[in-house]
């Protein structure tokens, strides 16, 4: 479910890119240029497919690989040590957008994790004027957080 969470911010408060085929939602791209990370990690041969036939089942390569692995690829892109120009619109020729994705990455994660995003339920993917609170979000709960208390002016200390 947070992955939702990470692709809605990406298409909804970073541009487009373009193309020949018109524009490409910024998550794509993003998936794209993890996926062209994975490929350079193979192909360095620091490290092998996570499936013994490597025909990629899943959506991509970077989504193929071991935990480990992905956190490699994605040092591969924070180092700039894969060829900028194979990179999608909008990271090609831009390395301070292509390095500074592997925190964009982590923050939305550790966002749609802690904040209400998991508490929306079946409408998590409508616009914010008509999403509800459903449930208690887990990040709400693991944090000790009471949830909004409308007036409450009075800090309501630390844990």
């Amino acid at each position: 479910m947070i992955y939702e969470y990470v692709i809605v911010v990406l298409d909804q408060t970073l541009p487009s890119a373009m193309n020949q085929g018109g524009n490409i939602p910024f998550s794509k791209s993003t998936a794209n240029l993890l996926d062209m990370a994975a490929f350079q990690l193979l192909w360095t041969g620091k490290t092998k497919c996570f499936y013994d036939t490597c025909t990629f089942p899943r959506k991509g390569i970077f989504a193929n690989l071991k935990r480990s692995d992905r956190l490699m690829a994605i040092d591969l892109l924070e180092r700039l040590e894969i060829p900028l120009v194979s990179l999608p619109e909008p990271f090609t020729k831009n390395p301070g957008l292509t390095q500074s994705m592997k925190n964009t990455l982590t923050q939305l994660t550790l966002f749609g994790y802690y904040s209400e995003w998991t508490g929306y339920g079946s409408t998590r993917l409508d616009r914010p004027d008509f999403r509800c609170i459903e449930y208690f979000p887990i990040g709400w709960i693991q944090t000790n957080y009471p949830g909004p208390a409308f007036g409450y002016r009075n800090m309501r200390g630390f844990y």
